[in-house]
């Protein structure tokens, strides 16, 4: 007869998280430094007596990913299925102790994000708009006069900045500027070091407007499909927010989302761009 190893049920719980790098190119030391340091905190917080779920991934949307793929004559699935393996290789190579790896092109996480589309609308915090951005495609973000060197993305010099005007979907950001000052007056510690956390504050304080979470699916097709209009696929940077919870198991009313009522919130480690 086998013995099996019960869990310690009276442990404390601990959820960890990276960011999810795109996969249009390989590993970089960027996000092995990320990675490391993360799996470093999971180490102790296992020493500590701590039950730790420990997530990282690859984020597979967008139309960064979408162009790579077709500059390298390749469906945009296969490519990104390449690199995802590539990432996944880390594990063995830098001795990671990381739970669990999610893709957003994985089906849970697309049935996640659709959900948490579908609850945001629901509370009127999305609405259809016209919208007229400078783009820059290095970044997959808008970029405002404010955050530009001489006309151009100062991490992407050599790329020109889009301008893009067209119907899309909106967050309304702007409604909850005075609620996230409030968090953060209450909450110092929420961002460390407290250098990065002084430039999130600077930014809410400042401008905080509604943006753009859609695109139109006839010019970039290569993401999840927004609810009820087939006309818009997510913007990769919304969709990508959900895999937080996804990795956990949300949604779900059966024992796949005991992770979420378990785990969450949690801590992510964010490394430099």
């Amino acid at each position: 007869m086998t013995k099996t190893t019960q869990p310690n049920m009276g442990a404390k719980n601990f959820y960890i998280t990276t960011t999810l790098p795109y996969v249009n190119s390989d590993p970089h030391i960027g996000f092995a430094l990320e990675i490391i340091q993360a799996d470093i905190v999971a180490r102790y917080k296992r020493l500590a007596g701590f039950n730790v779920f420990f997530n990282t991934g690859t984020d597979e949307h967008g139309v960064k990913i979408f162009e790579k793929a077709m500059s390298s004559q390749i469906p945009t699935q296969e490519y990104v299925d390449k690199y995802a393996e590539r990432f996944k290789q880390l594990k063995e190579r830098l001795n990671l102790s990381y739970t669990n790896f999610i893709r957003t092109t994985d089906p849970h996480h697309i049935v996640a994000a659709q959900t948490f589309w579908k609850k945001c609308f629901e509370n009127g915090d999305i609405y259809k708009g016209e919208y007229e951005i400078k783009y820059c495609i290095g970044c997959e973000l808008e970029k405002h006069d404010s955050e530009l060197t001489d006309g151009k993305c100062p991490i992407h010099p050599n790329l020109e900045l889009q301008i893009r005007k067209e119907e899309n979907y909106l967050f309304r950001q702007s409604k909850y500027q005075q609620q996230l000052l409030d968090f953060y007056e209450a909450n110092p510690k929420f961002v460390i070091p407290e250098g990065r956390f002084n430039e999130i504050k600077s930014f809410v304080t400042a401008e905080l407007r509604d943006f753009s979470i859609s695109r139109l699916k006839e010019k970039m097709p290569w993401g999840i499909p927004v609810p009820g209009d087939e006309d818009h696929v997510m913007y990769v940077w919304f969709d990508a927010l959900a895999n937080y919870i996804s990795t956990l198991g949300w949604p779900a009313s059966d024992s796949k989302g005991e992770n979420f009522e378990k785990f969450w919130p949690g801590v992510q480690v964010a490394g430099k761009d």
